[in-house]
């Protein structure tokens, strides 16, 4: 069995697993970012694209107790976006989707989750207005995404609380492309996670469909023992980190 899961495993997400948009790969690599990135790129100092995150829950976290997370994402040119992701341990296919939500499923070293997300343009100046607090954050929620922040966790959450939300960070993201550099890939993604404590994250990781993902693992596999980069022990999402971060934590 390889590091990202059995070979039953894969064939599910090949076949059974076609519903989904993607499936993504993810593994967490030893710091520094910096020499990862030149590691995977074959190149001193590579130019890293940068943009914040910001959190939106309320302040006992309500949505992330009960798997929802809702991120205010500032892109580049001053675009700004909004997602609300639930996460489903596992590969389940029978379950609500809403109307235009995008489903994936992330591997990981030990794991699979399926993430159903409901994303959306924001307009920049509301987006702004939010994060400076002379707006409201439920305004940047459309209603599909709203149900889903209230329904699509492990538990209700009340759709009052939705008035609580308020913004957490930014979780600055830095991002490194990484060409094709081995059968199966098209390329790759390396960010670099800091969280408003300081903690760092460096994550690898790259798409396909599902029906391309023995291959992919392949190509995957390949290209991490290929290149002079350490694979952390066991992998933590961002989402557990977040936690940590504002349940006070992550700040020991």
């Amino acid at each position: 069995m390889g590091r990202f899961g059995s070979a039953e495993a894969l064939a599910w997400l090949a076949t059974v697993g076609t519903h989904a948009d993607s499936v993504e790969l993810k593994a967490l690599l030893a710091p520094p970012a910096g020499a990862a990135a030149e590691a995977l790129t074959g190149r001193r100092a590579p130019t890293w694209s940068v943009r914040q995150t910001y959190l939106l829950d309320t302040e006992v976290l309500d949505l992330l107790r009960a798997g929802v997370e809702v991120r205010l994402r500032r892109r580049a040119r001053g675009r700004f976006d909004l997602a609300v992701s639930a996460r489903r341990a596992g590969t389940v296919r029978e379950q609500f989707v809403p109307r235009g939500a995008r489903v994936e499923y992330d591997v990981v070293p030990g794991g699979v989750w399926q993430d159903i997300e409901v994303r959306r343009e924001i307009d920049a100046a509301l987006a702004a207005a939010v994060i400076a607090g002379s707006a409201k954050a439920r305004d940047l929620l459309s209603a599909t995404q709203c149900s889903w922040a209230c329904g699509g966790g492990s538990e209700p959450v009340d759709d009052a609380r939705l008035s609580e939300l308020a913004v957490h960070g930014p979780l600055v993201v830095r991002r490194v492309k990484i060409g094709a550099a081995a059968p199966g890939l098209r390329r790759a993604d390396l960010e670099h996670f800091r969280f408003p404590s300081g903690r760092e994250l460096v994550e690898l990781s790259t798409r396909c469909e599902p029906p391309e993902v023995a291959a992919t693992v392949a190509g995957f596999e390949q290209l991490l023992a290929e290149r002079d980069v350490v694979v952390a022990p066991q992998y933590c999402t961002k989402t557990a980190v977040w936690h940590d971060e504002l349940a006070g934590r992550g700040r020991g």
